[in-house]
């Protein structure tokens, strides 16, 4: 039978549903869990909700652990994988064993109290408030709807969502089941005459033709005539909601040539378009990146054979837990692919196709693929933004291109290949043939490593990307 929680009146100072507005203003929310063993806790983020994840953290916690042990060290020695490579996956993946170790034991220590005080749990997120609760009252996302007498699928989306879509109604109804109180308390700097909100509306500098191309995309809705403050303002929101779907902070490192004001505002709003974009195909995400798990890309180069080889890729890309969006980039801006990760660290990589070459498409995903694979704790969570004609000196620039480069290509490969110094089409094609790739691969590299562009510009592919990608970018 479940225990008769003491029922006490709520309150709370926010304007509208608690979870329209998270971070109060005028109060510091404190979440007291009555009949629990006296603690402190601080939570900004709660990565694991249920069982179910606790299990499958446990599960890569120990994948990762052989990937750091010698048969992952052996693994990566038969891959021919740089050295700087090799480097700076093997840290990526310490720092996320880590991160799952401290993830663990904080679930572990909310499941583990006794029922035998009172807790106070500060917490800046009131959508955490009914999981913590839930998580410390050792209730399952099942029973907890039993007591809301709704659907266990109902509580799953709650909680997918941080509780953002429930009503104020609901939410305290919520709260009411698991014996969570609120007690506000005043925050002694607070002043009345302070303004509303926050003290700053992001502006932008939107050049006209930039202006009439995120009209034309359908991006915003901008009424004709509307003025300039008024455009800034609502683009300006545009970008601030899309970082709200980032889990880190927006738009921190650029890695491409942004030029003027308006090129960086530019850049800005294609960054929120495709983290829109990605956060709408989700739901069509049905396994979670496994960054432990790199098997797959030796498959990923290969379908690049197929006539429509990109097609299947972001098919894969999919079943791997990673969201592709192509994106054509706005006037004034050089990018060709972006790698960023949305909350629940979902990665998700944008292109340009600025390019419209195979050679070009290929390079740049798995380019992005190594900021996953190599950056998924070090950078990523900001997000790279990349022009891939401007040779950047950047440490994190330079790993990717590595990791492109000895996937598409291993140097101990392509060294001893007399595809290499030749300047014979059936030689480029024979030797691309017995690797199992795309002609426009072999191509693309030797164009790279001689600097010379105009070689073999009738096989890397030119024409042959954009137009599979026609349903997504009309």
């Amino acid at each position: 039978m479940a225990p008769n929680y003491p029922a006490k009146r709520r309150q709370w100072r926010l304007r509208g549903p608690p979870c329209g507005r998270r971070r109060a203003i005028f109060v510091d929310i404190v979440l007291r869990i009555l009949t629990t063993t006296n603690m402190l806790c601080s939570y900004s983020v709660m990565p694991i909700l249920n069982h179910r994840d606790y299990r499958s953290a446990k599960t890569l916690m120990a994948q990762i652990s052989r990937a750091l042990g010698p048969d992952g060290v052996i693994e990566d020695i038969a891959s021919c994988l740089p050295a700087d490579v090799a480097a700076a996956r093997q840290q990526t993946l310490k720092t996320e064993l880590q991160r799952l170790q401290a993830d663990i034991a904080a679930y572990e220590k909310l499941r583990g109290q006794e029922n035998n005080g009172e807790a106070e749990i500060d917490v800046d997120d009131l959508g955490l408030l009914p999981i913590i609760g839930r998580i410390t009252r050792r209730l399952s996302q099942r029973e907890l709807a039993e007591r809301l007498d709704i659907k266990e699928q109902q509580v799953q989306r709650y909680e997918s969502e941080r509780y953002a879509g429930i009503s104020l109604a609901r939410y305290q109804k919520t709260l009411d089941a698991l014996g969570i109180e609120l007690q506000p308390r005043l925050i002694p700097s607070w002043n009345a005459d302070e303004p509303d909100g926050p003290p700053n509306e992001p502006q932008f500098q939107i050049a006209p033709d930039i202006l009439r191309e995120i009209r034309k995309r359908k991006w915003v809705e901008l009424p004709n005539g509307v003025g300039s403050d008024d455009v800034a303002h609502i683009i300006g929101r545009y970008v601030e909601h899309a970082s709200q779907l980032s889990k880190g902070t927006p738009f921190h490192r650029k890695s491409t040539a942004a030029n003027s004001e308006s090129a960086e505002s530019a850049l800005k709003a294609w960054r929120a378009r495709v983290l829109r974009t990605g956060a709408e195909q989700r739901a069509r995400v049905k396994t979670k990146f496994n960054i432990a798990d790199t098997t797959w890309l030796k498959k990923i180069v290969t379908l690049s054979v197929y006539p429509d080889g990109p097609i299947r890729a972001a098919e894969l890309l999919r079943e791997k837990g990673i969201i592709l969006v192509i994106e054509p980039q706005l006037p004034h801006t050089l990018l060709d692919g972006a790698a960023l990760l949305l909350l629940e660290s979902v990665p998700v990589i944008g292109l340009t196709l600025r390019h419209d070459r195979l050679d070009n498409f290929w390079f740049t995903l798995l380019h992005e693929l190594g900021h996953i694979f190599l950056h998924f704790n070090h950078g990523l969570d900001a997000g790279f933004l990349d022009d891939l004609d401007d040779g950047s000196s950047v440490k994190a620039e330079s790993e990717a291109d590595s990791f492109a480069q000895s996937h598409l290509l291993p140097d101990e490969v392509w060294s001893s290949s007399p595809a290499r110094f030749s300047k014979s089409a059936e030689l480029l094609k024979s030797f691309a043939e017995s690797r199992n790739i795309h002609p426009a691969i072999v191509a693309g590299r030797i164009r790279r490593d001689r600097n010379n562009y105009r070689m073999f510009d009738e096989m890397v592919g030119r024409g042959q990307v954009r137009r599979l990608f026609l349903h997504q970018t009309a």
